[in-house]
């Protein structure tokens, strides 16, 4: 597998421009609610949907702003091979054809975590999918990265949209689910899958009516 290697000079060259780009491709980037200021010191796994190739954009410009820890982000190696920069910004990879590399990640994804400095993105989907398709692809690959961390961890669905209003460029709307607790998600799956999708599913309702607290663009 492919480690993360996180590098000060890459964050100097990329991160400034993957902000342009953002600011270039979209209108606003939108809070429906406020990050849970509990999670601040919690050993934490983030779990979005994957509706876009801009997703990893998002969760960068987005935590960069709220947590004070090293991102790290699993990504395909077939994806993370073809953009290695990544892995200077926080990206490792899986294989998941490969016994041997879920193994490998799990092992790592475990070690990333039970270390307060970091903290992890994981897509469960495990694929792009459109945001409105019933029922998503919701994969149990992700209790085999969390069963061996250390003491109380969090879970935090996490769900993106991009809407247009009546202007040029759409929008992001993010919308924060309710953390779970670690040994919850891994006892009953069905528990997070189900937050999972209620959090979407109030994420999309927020996007028709409008209802944000805060413009991240502003």
């Amino acid at each position: 597998m492919i480690k993360a290697d996180h590098k000060k000079y890459a964050r100097w060259i990329f991160i400034p421009y993957m902000n342009r780009m953002l600011k270039k491709n979209f209108s606003h980037f939108y809070l429906v609610n406020e990050y849970p200021q509990a999670l601040k010191e919690s050993k934490l796994v983030i779990t979005p949907n994957h509706i876009s190739w801009w997703d990893g954009f998002f969760a960068e410009f987005l935590f960069s702003k709220l947590l004070n820890r090293k991102l790290h982000i699993m990504m395909l190696e077939e994806q993370l091979k073809k953009y290695w920069f990544f892995k200077k910004l926080g990206a490792y990879s899986i294989q998941p054809d490969s016994i041997r590399s879920i193994l490998e990640t799990a092992r790592y994804t475990m070690e990333l975590i039970n270390n307060p400095n970091n903290f992890v993105i994981t897509y469960p989907q495990g694929e792009i999918e459109s945001f409105e398709k019933r029922p998503l692809t919701l994969k149990e690959g992700l209790k085999y990265f969390i069963k061996g961390i250390e003491n109380e961890f969090y879970v935090l669905p996490v769900g993106f949209k991009i809407h247009y209003y009546n202007e040029k460029y759409p929008s992001i709307i993010v919308r924060f689910g309710k953390p779970l607790n670690g040994n919850v998600v891994l006892s009953s799956y069905s528990t997070f899958k189900n937050e999972f999708m209620d959090n979407l599913d109030q994420l999309a309702e927020a996007a028709e009516k409008k209802e944000f607290v805060k413009d991240l663009f502003a």
